[in-house]
């Protein structure tokens, strides 16, 4: 073959591993498309308690919007890289690379609604697929611009630097599968995690704690005062615990404890979403027997 044999090792150890990997990912897909397959769509309001397939559309939770850092739109995700393009020299010519330089994912809750109630969604470690795509080009380590956000993947521009954001926005279909918990506001938040919080906060503002609780005017708190400080603030804990248990329950679907259970966020319905696995699948197994005949191929050389 015209290899050294130390050259001609590597040549088979990366076919096999190749193969490995492209049996794992097929393995992986088909999983998730059957999966998705027969698990049963619930309603929020009804939900067991567990592992749970939800479908609805996103929402924003209430407070300051989440904006993504590149092209400065309002979404409720968002994932975003950019590379540099360096160039090197090598015995075999001059040769290019993209390098990444920086790259951020968005872990801001965000509410799936369906026409039973609404959930929240903690995007942390969920594997999320989602059409809104913006790629392009620029001269400077950060985005002097950005193109304007439309269905699909937009590549603008040249440049020593690539640019690339994900968004899922507000209002878009959202499928989700992963583990449901019902929690009530005031097991979120004990009345000694309130206490201890809140003398905290106190203890920021030292002008306002002594003239509130330095009773001898001596300038500083002390033993007794303290004792005010801290059944000052259990009262006031107690009240906002009081508060807390009136309120509604709060669904929470997050990342299952069990690894085993992929955890998935998507903007695309169940069927478009089993025929996207059901595809990488396919392909997968394509390059497992590719992979696998030029092993063996390589094998039958070398002996």
């Amino acid at each position: 073959m015209g290899l050294a044999p130390a050259e001609y090792w590597i040549v088979v150890a990366v076919a096999v591993a190749a193969t490995v990997a492209a049996f794992w990912f097929g393995w992986r897909n088909w999983r998730r498309a059957r999966l998705i397959e027969d698990a049963p769509t619930a309603k929020i309001r009804s939900a067991h308690q567990g592992y749970v397939e939800l479908e609805g559309h996103g929402r924003l939770m209430d407070g300051e919007p989440v904006v993504a850092p590149l092209t400065s739109h309002h979404c409720l995700w968002y994932r975003y890289q950019i590379e540099r393009k360096d160039t090197y020299h090598t015995k075999h010519g001059t040769q290019t690379k993209w390098t990444t330089v920086r790259q951020e994912t968005s872990d801001n809750l965000f509410l799936l609604d369906d026409d039973s109630g609404h959930c929240v969604i903690d995007p942390g470690g969920a594997e999320i697929t989602t059409d809104e795509k913006l790629c392009w080009y620029g001269d400077s380590e950060w985005p002097l611009s950005a193109p304007l956000l439309g269905s699909g993947s937009a590549f603008v521009g040249t440049g020593r630097y690539r640019y690339t954001e994900w968004l899922m926005l507000e209002g878009q279909p959202l499928y989700a599968i992963g583990q449901f918990k019902t929690v009530a506001p005031a097991q979120m938040y004990s009345v000694a995690e309130q206490t201890r919080d809140l003398i905290r906060d106190w203890k920021q503002d030292q002008a306002a704690l002594l003239e509130r609780f330095d009773v001898n005017k001596d300038g500083r708190i002390d033993q007794d005062e303290w004792k005010i400080v801290r059944h000052s603030a259990k009262l006031h804990a107690q009240q906002e615990h009081r508060e807390r248990a009136r309120q509604p329950e709060i669904h929470i679907l997050a990342r299952p404890e069990d690894t085993r259970h992929p955890y998935l966020l998507s903007i695309y319905p169940q069927d478009q979403l089993t025929k996207r696995y059901r595809l990488r699948a396919y392909l997968s197994l394509a390059g497992f027997f590719l992979a696998g005949a030029a092993a063996a191929w390589l094998l039958q050389q070398g002996f």
